[in-house]
């Protein structure tokens, strides 16, 4: 009796009947918390239970799609913003296409690409040229460019300085400007389709040195920017380049001898000629090739001209080790004994005076340099060089026999790092 009293004593819940609580109803009550907010836990349990399960489902379907997100459609590398020239063949398929993309590492997936672009009926809105893409772009964004019907017709080509013709070639195809370089590498030794239209092709064919030559047009294909037509062909690629040489040589070559003002001892101004070369235009092209190659900086272009000129003057061999190594296709510093010894038209180690022919395209900044060497290294009769730390392309230069050996035994330690770095990682 006294447990019935104690909760009938009890205050009743505004709008509930104090004969709805006894022990059952007091204990459930109790059980989900405060038992005046029961009836508002009734209303929220199946309202929360139903949030929860939104929340799970869309964290399952978010997370889905960020893994085919990820997996198909975001771009291949995000960091990388160059824009590059993508080409589309006339005739092309669109799995030709996707597999083009996807080689050339713009899309992740070229199946996905297929897709979008059959599902959405955009086949015939993909015409052929040139579009510029990037790999920070997603299949998406490509997709938009390749249907704009934005295409270009010509193409941006670039030919670095010491490319050589074969570097040139290989260069074409993989942007797609020839099939294969088979074509290409055999019009470069067709001096006679050039030569009529181009001088400094007629020059290397007077030279009579053709036949010993690796490629009849090596130094001849200037290195530039250029935009052509993407459906050029291999010829007309050669055509280009050989007229921009031209255009290069002549800035060089018919250009007033460069001069030095300087003062006699009653103030008057006298001109002097800073050098006469004795070389033709064919052998500059040769010695400027070999400068290409031997320095990387600029103000180094000069001084190794004006070691070569030295040398030449003398009757000295140049014994440069980058007329060995272009015939051989070897890219190493430290020559072996069995290379330098190799006989071939090229090789200054065994062949008095230039090599046979150029060894790759050089700039005009070579060109210039190999006209017109350093007249501080001429007068003061600087007769060797060679590198120095090859990581920070330092060339060192000697006077003497003896002082060169010392350099070549300080820093050949250097040279088989790094050539042994490079043997690693090719």
């Amino acid at each position: 009796m006294a447990r019935d009293r104690l909760y009938s004593s009890r205050r009743p819940r505004r709008g509930v009947s104090a004969s709805y609580y006894n022990q059952k109803t007091l204990h459930r009550d109790r059980e989900y918390g405060f038992y005046w907010y029961s009836w508002l836990w009734h209303i929220m349990r199946p309202v929360l239970v139903f949030a929860c399960s939104l929340i799970v489902v869309l964290g399952i379907v978010a997370s889905g799609w960020q893994f085919v997100y990820s997996q198909f459609f975001m771009p291949v590398n995000p960091q990388d913003t160059i824009v590059r020239e993508f080409t589309i063949e006339k005739g092309s398929s669109i799995t030709t296409i996707g597999s083009n993309l996807y080689d050339q590492k713009l899309i992740r997936n070229k199946g996905i690409f297929k897709y979008i672009i059959q599902f959405q009926g955009l086949t015939a809105k993909i015409q052929y040229g040139s579009y510029p893409l990037s790999s920070s772009m997603d299949i998406n964004q490509i997709v938009s460019i390749l249907t704009s019907g934005t295409a270009s017709t010509e193409r941006t080509i670039t030919i670095i300085p010491g490319w050589t013709v074969e570097d040139v070639a290989n260069y074409l195809v993989k942007q797609g400007a020839l099939p294969n370089t088979k074509e290409f590498l055999d019009l470069c030794n067709k001096a006679d389709l050039f030569k009529d239209d181009f001088r400094e092709v007629q020059d290397a064919v007077d030279s009579g040195t053709l036949s010993q030559r690796k490629y009849a047009l090596e130094g001849y294909l200037a290195p530039d920017t250029y935009r052509v037509y993407a459906n050029s062909n291999a010829e007309g690629l050669i055509r280009t380049l050989l007229k921009q040489t031209e255009a290069v040589t002549d800035g060089v070559f018919n250009t007033e001898p460069v001069t030095e003002t300087v003062f006699d001892e009653e103030g008057n101004v006298i001109e002097q000629v800073l050098y006469e070369s004795k070389l033709t235009h064919d052998q500059t092209i040769i010695l400027a090739s070999m400068i290409e190659k031997e320095a990387s900086k600029k103000e180094d272009f000069a001084r190794v001209s004006a070691v070569f000129h030295n040398r030449l003057n003398t009757g000295m061999r140049l014994d440069s080790d980058v007329t060995v190594a272009y015939p051989l296709g070897i890219s190493r510093m430290i020559l072996t004994s069995q290379e330098v010894a190799s006989s071939n038209g090229y090789n200054t180690y065994n062949r008095d005076g230039l090599p046979v022919g150029p060894i790759c395209s050089p700039s005009k900044t070579a060109l210039t340099a190999a006209l017109y060497p350093d007249m501080e290294y001429i007068a003061e009769g600087y007769m060797y060089f060679c590198a120095g730390d090859p990581t920070k392309d330092e060339i060192v230069y000697a006077k003497s026999k003896s002082e060169h050996q010392e350099n070549v035994k300080k820093y050949r330690p250097l040279w088989q790092a790094f050539d042994q770095r490079n043997a690693e990682n090719p």
